[in-house]
């Protein structure tokens, strides 16, 4: 039985796909399966999936008749998932030669850590990174945690499929923090994920309305978690950003027109 089950949903990212699955083979810790999970592909990677299964049996291939979107897939490579780690991986990320070695070794020292993850890198159409470190007033806020990060096989909860276009990552997250009375999350002092930027990413589509239903189904589904944390709405830390906006503006609209006033006045 492996020590750890990656799990990679595939829909046409033919072009992504061997580089990913290569990360993941090219791995100093070697006690591992990667579940493929191929999502009714148009663009050849069933071929590609086939050829990584056929030089490496560790790669396990998981072909879905259509595509079923990225919760269910992921969640069908979690049913058949054996190992005692979990890790998901999106297929076009990749993952650095050390990773496994260092999350397994940290989750094995310390029974009581929920989650480990690495510090991480963007590439691709964008470089930047605003990855927040974690703390359970930020992840409340906003999502601090990408999908690339460690738990324990035992912790892991199915992904709601209700989650179409975005953000289903958070909601597991959430999901899986809330199991636990006081969750321990660990980040590794490397670099150990590297996250492609793309621009038809499905984030990137979400319009205001969206996102704010995705808010309110988050928070309401969560009003336990939510709660525990934050018993005043008031002092969550999105709304002391707002406030902290709200102050900064009214501040420069009184300097711009005291401003104003000095130009009528003396020029």
């Amino acid at each position: 039985m492996p020590k750890v089950s990656v799990i990679v949903p595939s829909y046409n990212l033919g072009k992504y796909l061997p580089e990913t699955l290569e990360s993941v083979r090219a791995q100093t810790f070697t006690d591992w399966e990667c579940i493929v999970v191929e999502n009714g592909s148009g663009d050849g990677s069933p071929e590609i999936v086939k050829s990584f299964c056929g030089k490496d049996s560790r790669f396990v291939p998981l072909f879905l008749p259509g595509n079923v979107g990225v919760a269910a897939a992921r969640n069908k490579g979690l049913d058949l998932a054996k190992g005692e780690y979990i890790l998901f991986l999106d297929a076009d990320d990749l993952i650095s030669g050390t990773y496994m070695a260092q999350a397994v070794s940290a989750l094995d020292q310390n029974p009581a850590l929920t989650v480990v993850y690495g510090k991480a890198q963007r590439f691709g159409s964008e470089t930047t990174w605003d990855l927040p470190p974690f703390s359970m007033d930020t992840m409340l806020s906003r999502n601090c945690l990408y999908i690339s990060c460690f738990l324990r096989r035992a912790s892991a909860v199915p992904f709601d499929q209700e989650f179409k276009t975005g953000f289903e990552d958070w909601d597991f997250w959430l999901s899986v923090l809330e199991r636990v009375e006081n969750p321990v999350v660990k980040q590794l002092d490397s670099v150990c994920f590297y996250y492609r930027t793309r621009r038809s990413s499905r984030n990137k589509g979400v319009t205001d309305e969206a996102l704010r239903d995705i808010r309110r189904r988050l928070w309401d589904k969560h009003k336990a978690l939510y709660g525990r944390y934050f018993c005043n709405p008031l002092e969550t830390v999105e709304y002391r950003r707002l406030e902290s906006s709200f102050r900064k503006a009214s501040r420069w609209s009184l300097a711009w027109k005291l401003r104003l006033l000095y130009r009528k006045l003396f020029v």
